[in-house]
């Protein structure tokens, strides 16, 4: 079968001999119908830089959504036709994967019914999860994000009323604005370079978006939320946005880590920080907190609360992934699908 695989150090290429899958009676065998490229995590594993992965070649992808072709004997909680959020390749002695969601074909495994009959389970395949017939599949390549983040917020202990700063327009800052909105923010404001993502951020909910070209963010946030936010998100990973962060956030409130664009060498600016202030990381989802939200994202997409239209931007198909990537890396492309 086909897929894409990356070998570190920039080099990635469509191969068409990979192994196909075999499922366990606890499995069931996926299509792939589209995987999504990740902004942060998938650039990161194609230049070999993804902090804890070093096991080249592997299969890239974490955001793809497969259409179930084939189930295990023991399969209880799937039917064929059911559409699944990030299918997953097993490891092979030629293959790795933290994923492997841009191959032909993929695993989802029936974690719930292992658990039921005290069977070993892998936790992190907990968020395979069905979504609607009525969702377009290539769009809901986006949900995985959107779960992604409302599980973050969770973590962050977002709560009804309060003020937030979203630093970083990307998919996955304009996912915490939405999801934000959606939670009972305040105010709202998000941060960014690119204007076009502002304006969408602005009509998904934030109050003020700000260029961060040319106005300051801590300027912006004194005269927007004089009070001061009482939860600030840096979705980039930035030494520099946690120091402005510290100037603008409350004594009782958070700076959330999300990006993972931190090296060691960045400090903070202990001659501006705060006696008091709390830094909470969120760089990395935790399965079972992510299962949760499910029902949540969902119920927002069928009611008109949440249009996956606003970030899915480019699809291609596969073959077209130099593409695909290069609209990543250039900003053009917000979400960019590639389809099988």
């Amino acid at each position: 079968m086909k897929g894409l695989v990356v070998y570190g150090g920039g080099k990635i290429d469509l191969q068409y001999e990979i192994p196909m899958p075999e499922i366990d009676e606890y499995q069931c065998l996926t299509k792939t119908i589209a995987c999504a490229l990740c902004n942060g995590t998938d650039l990161k594993l194609i230049d070999g830089k993804l902090r804890g992965f070093s096991t080249y070649p592997a299969v890239l992808g974490h955001e793809s959504v497969g259409e179930v072709i084939q189930i295990g004997s023991k399969v209880r909680n799937y039917k064929v036709g059911d559409r699944v959020l990030r299918t997953t390749l097993n490891d092979t002695e030629q293959y790795r994967s933290l994923w492997g969601g841009f191959a032909e074909f993929g695993l989802v495994d029936d974690y719930q019914a292992r658990i039921e009959d005290g069977v070993s389970a892998e936790e992190g395949r907990c968020t395979q999860q069905v979504i609607p017939h009525e969702i377009d599949p290539v769009d809901g390549t986006m949900i995985i994000t959107l779960k992604e983040i409302s599980s973050a917020l969770d973590r962050v202990g977002i709560q009804p009323g309060m003020n937030v700063v979203i630093v970083g327009c990307g998919p996955v800052g304009l996912a915490m604005v939405i999801n934000s909105k959606l939670l009972g923010a305040s105010k709202i404001i998000m941060g960014g370079h690119h204007q076009s993502r502002l304006d969408t951020a602005r009509k998904l909910g934030a109050d003020s978006a700000i260029n961060t070209k040319d106005v300051k963010i801590i300027d912006a946030v004194r005269d927007i939320m004089p009070e001061g936010a009482d939860l600030l998100i840096d979705c980039v990973g930035s030494a520099k946005i946690i120091n402005q962060g510290l100037q603008i956030t409350k004594e009782t409130g958070k700076i959330a880590l999300y990006g993972i664009g931190m090296h060691t060498g960045d400090a903070i600016d202990w001659d501006i920080a705060p006696y008091n202030f709390n830094i909470h990381s969120v760089q990395w989802p935790i399965a079972l907190r992510e299962r949760t939200v499910h029902e949540r994202v969902i119920s927002s997409i069928m009611e008109g609360k949440i249009d996956l239209k606003d970030f899915v931007s480019h699809r291609l198909p596969v073959e077209k992934f130099m593409e695909g990537i290069q609209l990543v890396k250039s900003r053009e492309g917000m979400k960019v699908a590639l389809t099988f």
